[in-house]
């Protein structure tokens, strides 16, 4: 296992949700997350404060996309425009990236939890 190892992140984001199929969202820890994944508990905390994070790895992508867009927008693009302009990339972009297998799972998975429903909804 190298300390940098490349596609950690996704590795531990596959990782976590076949476990979370297999054994459910409460009976996963983030050990079996690291050991399925072949990394560490140390590598697992470098990318997520917890399995929970794992969920919502999405919205940073999300904030980073837009905020881009918005960056790049024209200096004499009327603000209204250039958010919108923003979310029709970001949109674009996440489509391109989309696992439909992965959001039916993490859909079904915030149905079931009270506690990640809330999470998602602090997070929009």
């Amino acid at each position: 296992m190298g300390r940098w190892e490349p596609g950690s992140r996704g590795r531990l984001e596959r990782a976590a949700m076949e476990l979370f199929e297999e054994r459910g969202y409460n009976g996963t820890t983030v050990e079996e997350i690291a050991a399925r994944a072949g990394l560490t508990e140390r590598t697992f905390f470098r990318y997520f404060s917890d399995k929970r994070e794992v969920l919502f790895s999405g919205s940073r992508q999300l904030e980073e996309a837009v905020t881009a867009a918005i960056a790049g927008a024209p200096a004499g693009a009327a603000p209204i425009d250039a958010v919108v302009d923003a979310f029709e990339a970001a949109a674009e972009r996440l489509e391109a990236l989309r696992d439909y297998a992965w959001v039916r799972a993490r859909w079904g998975l915030l149905v079931e939890h009270a506690e990640l429903r809330e999470r998602e909804l602090i997070k929009l």
